[in-house]
């Protein structure tokens, strides 16, 4: 689904959509990595026109399956998650708006609704995303000469370590009677 720019731009009021896009087969085109299986998304919210600039507040849901980022396994998780975005067709302006407003700029009159929600989506996704088994177990996965360790089992690991220099010193405190 694409809008175009110059047609928003015509609405005095603000106006309210509601749709449900099958992005599926698009999403796991672009980012094979990320998703295996997109529900049909909801896609509902208000455009506003804004000086010149044209503002989406939307929320979008929908079910995900995503590979568990430690055996692949399929991972289902339900979004539902709310953007604002704000498209501007005069790179000039952009730098009017605060930093911390997400502002894109647009190419040849077009907004590409499709990229916008599959773009949002695919940021939802977690880096680490594991099973509900592999979150219960707790349990890394390793190979005939490997071994993932995490964070806190280098860190004990490393604790429990003595510089081989201070280990001498250790020795000495033993023999004085006054310790």
């Amino acid at each position: 689904m694409e809008w175009y720019f110059t047609e928003l731009r015509k609405h005095k009021e603000p106006f309210q959509f509601d749709e449900t896009m099958d992005l599926e087969q698009s999403l796991v085109e672009r980012f094979p990595d990320v998703v295996i299986k997109c529900s049909p998304i909801n896609f509902k919210g208000t455009v506003t026109i804004e000086r010149d600039s044209v503002i989406i507040d939307a929320e979008i849901s929908c079910d995900l399956t995503v590979p568990s980022s430690r055996s692949l396994k399929p991972v289902h998780m339900n979004l539902d998650f709310f953007i604002s975005e704000i498209y501007v067709d005069n790179p000039s302006i952009i730098d009017s708006f605060a930093k911390e407003e997400v502002v894109m700029l647009v190419e040849d009159d077009v907004i590409s609704v499709d990229k916008l929600i599959e773009d949002n989506i695919v940021l939802q996704v977690p880096m680490q995303v594991l099973t509900p088994e592999e979150e219960k177990e707790g349990v890394m996965p390793s190979g005939a000469e490997w071994q993932v360790i995490s964070e806190m089992d280098v860190e004990s690991e490393h604790e429990k370590q003595v510089d081989p220099r201070l280990a001498k010193l250790k020795g000495l405190l033993k023999d004085d009677p006054e310790s």
